[in-house]
């Protein structure tokens, strides 16, 4: 007997399905009822909830350019970036990244990175650095002005530098960029050995109080102790000295960030975030990672989107993304963007819910892969905060 076959046709209000052997069955609308017959005697019948239909995502509907352009011009720029986000959706997001910035590399001369004599002070061989937003140490006892960190300007007054992890040979010079900075604040996004790997050496005591390199002497006034309140989060205050100038430095450590960043992340990140705010005096803020670019770069461009997003700027992230590479080589890896939308959303959470408090919860259910009762819990307890 040969198998049975099915056969589906779909007109505008009617569905029908034939089963070989079994005969037709036609379902129809009419009259707010739907009607299911089998060879045109009724089968049954049932009416139809008056509770409309969920609206297919918005990604998926095609809106004209004159009419979006137009609705657009009325809205302030953190409006239009929450509709783009909406648009986009995580997939769109992704494609726009790998479209626009994954192979996006600025022009411009890395001598210093290629000088032969600088080699052993790079951590990574393919991680470069432009010269024209390198930092110059000024005054080393080896006369060498070399050092893997970068210039980062994340608005007009608020500097960065992204650096990768010290060597142990270039701890010295490390510590040489802080003071010659007048740098308040110091952020280690890794931990210094992860996966049995060495991310970052030890730059500063863990099991005493002071001690030396090189020229440079570093005491800690306060030793590394975990913040109740932040997971996997904890604050050190350093006072370094080099020829005759004394710094008081706070180190932060935040080591939750390797590889998943957890749906209670984001909100640990705001946290880091006001600390750093807090005590960096107008300074610019060390931050780095083990090569500088990935979480490092992850960090600095939430606060380029965090600074835009709270004046209103049109904001496009991928045009942040770029215009951190301009200044840091290689910054930002594919899985990292979401970071940015998720983290620039938490650290606008009051202004982002004033605008729109359910386009909020849409856009972080769907990037988060969330359900929206849970992510609507979770900002409830975030402005709370």
């Amino acid at each position: 007997m040969p198998p049975k076959r099915r056969v589906m046709t779909r007109g505008r209000l009617e569905c029908s399905v034939e089963n070989e052997g079994r005969g037709r069955y036609s379902a129809k609308k009419r009259d707010e009822r739907w009607k299911l017959t089998k060879e045109g005697k009724t089968v049954c019948t049932r009416r139809l909830a008056h509770e409309p239909r969920a609206p297919i995502g918005t990604k998926f509907v095609h809106k004209s350019a004159d009419s979006t352009s137009s609705a657009r011009g009325k809205l302030t720029g953190a409006e239009q970036w929450l509709q783009t986000v909406e648009e986009l959706g995580v997939r769109g997001i992704r494609k726009q990244f790998v479209h626009d910035v994954k192979g996006y590399a600025p022009g411009g001369a890395q001598t210093a990175w290629e000088a032969e004599k600088n080699v052993d002070k790079n951590r990574y061989e393919d991680i470069q650095l432009l010269d024209k937003t390198r930092v110059i140490i000024k005054n080393s006892p080896d006369k060498s002005d070399y050092i893997h960190a970068s210039y980062v300007q994340i608005y007009p007054g608020i500097t960065y530098i992204c650096a990768q992890g010290p060597l142990t040979n270039t701890i010295e010079q490390f510590w040489i960029m802080v003071v010659q900075e007048q740098s308040k604040v110091l952020l280690q996004l890794c931990r210094f050995t992860e996966n049995g790997k060495e991310q970052c050496a030890e730059y500063f005591p863990l099991d005493k109080d002071t001690k030396d390199y090189g020229s440079v002497h570093v005491h800690v006034l306060e030793k590394s102790t975990n913040i109740v309140t932040l997971k996997k989060v904890a604050r050190a205050k350093i006072e370094v000295t080099y020829a005759g100038t004394k710094l008081e430095v706070l180190h932060v450590l935040y080591s939750g960030w390797p590889d998943h960043f957890v749906a209670d992340s984001p909100s640990v990140c705001r946290e880091v975030r006001n600390l750093v705010n807090k005590h960096y005096d107008g300074k610019p803020v060390i931050v780095h990672c083990s090569a500088g670019v990935g979480r490092t770069g992850t960090y600095a461009a939430i606060e380029m989107a965090i600074q835009r997003l709270k004046r209103s700027e049109v904001t496009s992230i991928c045009d942040v993304v770029k215009a951190l590479r301009d200044q840091r080589v290689g910054a930002i890896q594919n899985d990292q963007v979401n970071v940015i939308y998720i983290s620039s959303i938490h650290c606008n959470i009051y202004r982002i819910c004033i605008i729109s408090a359910q386009l909020t919860i849409t856009i972080l259910s769907m990037i988060c892969s969330l359900p929206k009762s849970d992510v609507t819990i979770m900002i409830v307890e975030q402005l709370k905060l």
